[in-house]
């Protein structure tokens, strides 16, 4: 059972990692963290994307939508508040969504052509663009991104992790791994263990079948991805992996999310410079989602660490308990099918009795 304990005797949680190592067979700790000094480094590059995804996480709710050029995220062009309350539908989100964009991709468009602007919302994108050519107009109006804020996922999702942190940080600590890259699963799911995306991907780690095949188990009637402990063993095992293939964490965090081979081939390409990867490399699906994955990892640890700070009184708040999912789904007989197979297997097993007694 996941432990739910916040807080454990630490002479206890030694002999444990100690036992889970000589157990799985992992090395010494190749890049472990201390309290004071972690080994995630923060290029000036993405300083302004963790900036971004911070807010994110913390400022904007569920109702602002924020819209931003994808590959400049500083440039936030408006904060549009929906009005109204609760979790916005699916046709609030599309609605709010497309209303952004052709709003600002007119301004940006009209812009482009040589107009002066007419009103405060096209004097203010004017200013963002000052001494750059019209033709960073047109560009930009191709490159419009809307993304909704999470400070209600993720204060959720802070009190969600309280429950898992303690035995997540003792296997990632038993795989060498520094403990706070369990911040990772804020990205990834907000901690949550039902969670599945478009792609396939299933639980707090997000596995899809095929990767995670070659850590667990999963099969049509069980499914590993869905036990905390085994993913989160099958995640620290492929984290690992990547750290070991590529060397340093930014390139290995991005590898969880786009594929080791990719991240090895992209970052060959620039010598293993992550900034000059993701601010260059072009190949195919290497978009938003991979180039700000690294920054909102980041973003996430900052918030995680000074919970507190973003989220006053959030050290008050009990953690939320997560209901038991089951990771078996064979299908249940009938009383019916279960009598007739009873008395098959009687009859098999009579018939096998009288056999051999005639051959006596």
């Amino acid at each position: 059972m996941f432990e739910a304990k916040l807080s454990a005797n630490r002479i206890v949680n030694v002999i444990a990692a100690f036992a889970l190592a000589i157990a799985f067979g992992f090395a010494a700790p190749p890049n472990a963290s201390s309290e004071t000094k972690l080994p995630f480094p923060r290029p000036a590059s993405i300083e302004p994307n963790v900036d971004f995804w911070v807010n994110v996480f913390t400022a904007y709710s569920e109702r602002d939508f924020v819209v931003v050029d994808r590959d400049n995220v500083w440039r936030i062009y408006r904060v549009f508040h929906l009005p109204g309350d609760g979790q916005p539908t699916r046709s609030d989100i599309d609605w709010a969504n497309n209303y952004l964009k052709i709003k600002y991709g007119d301004i940006l468009s009209r812009l482009a052509t040589g107009h002066e602007p007419s009103d405060y919302e096209e004097r203010q994108v004017a200013a963002m663009f000052k001494g750059e050519p019209p033709s960073a107009y047109a560009a930009a109006a191709q490159n419009l991104r809307v993304q909704e804020g999470l400070r209600e996922q993720f204060h959720e999702g802070l009190l969600r992790s309280r429950y898992y942190l303690p035995t997540m940080e003792r296997i990632f600590r038993t795989a060498g791994l520094p403990p706070e890259l369990v911040t990772l699963a804020h990205v990834e799911s907000g901690f949550h263990g039902a969670s599945r995306s478009s792609a396939g991907a299933v639980g707090i780690w997000q596995f899809t079948r095929d990767t995670g095949r070659h850590y667990m188990k999963i099969t049509r009637y069980h499914d590993d991805r869905l036990n905390p402990e085994r993913e989160t063993l099958a995640a620290a095992k492929l984290l690992r992996s990547n750290y070991e293939t590529l060397g340093d964490w930014p390139l290995a965090i991005t590898a969880y999310n786009y594929g080791t081979g990719g991240v090895a081939r992209a970052a060959e390409i620039y010598g293993g410079d992550y900034s000059q990867m993701v601010q260059h490399y072009q190949g195919p699906h290497f978009g938003f989602a991979v180039k700000n994955y690294y920054a909102e990892f980041l973003a996430a640890l900052q918030v995680h660490r000074y919970e507190d700070k973003y989220f006053p009184g959030i050290e008050d708040e009990p953690a939320i308990r997560p209901a038991p999912i089951k990771t078996d789904f064979a299908p249940k007989r009938s009383k019916k099918s279960h009598a007739s197979h009873t008395h098959q297997a009687s009859s098999k097993t009579h018939h096998s009795k009288k056999t051999v007694a005639q051959n006596t």
